[in-house]
């Protein structure tokens, strides 16, 4: 929710979502199943940290399936802070800043890569 109300343009891209008041996405179900899609990709991406090259194929599947969602590449980045945001609260205590570092490193690398990807689909 954090993105959609600090950026109201990226909202437009999710299909459900369009013309809808905050308020509503909040509480969409739809929302709530993108967040678990988010995650399980998260997962994912976390899972092949030792495995780079299935990382970055999976990395590229993603960012080329988001441009013909009609998201923009510029916009993949605007999820790092919101992520970092997100996550936070849900560590409590073991949130050092050697966890956020780490995070924090790998949202970037994610959405480079994703940007990138999405950067040569739309050629």
């Amino acid at each position: 929710m954090g993105l959609f109300e600090t950026h109201p343009d990226v909202q437009e891209v999710f299909a459900p979502f369009r013309g809808l008041q905050v308020e509503q996405v909040k509480h969409s179900k739809e929302l709530r199943s993108h967040a678990l899609r988010v995650m399980g990709f998260v997962e994912k991406a976390v899972r092949r940290l030792d495995q780079p090259d299935k990382l970055e194929r999976l990395i590229r599947e993603c960012g080329r399936n988001h441009c013909h969602y009609g998201a923009h590449p510029h916009q993949v980045q605007l999820v790092v802070p919101q992520f970092l945001q997100a996550v936070q609260p849900t560590l409590g205590d073991e949130w050092t800043g050697d966890v956020e570092s780490a995070w924090s490193t790998l949202l970037h690398n994610v959405t480079y890569i994703m940007r990138e990807a999405m950067l040569e689909e739309e050629k």
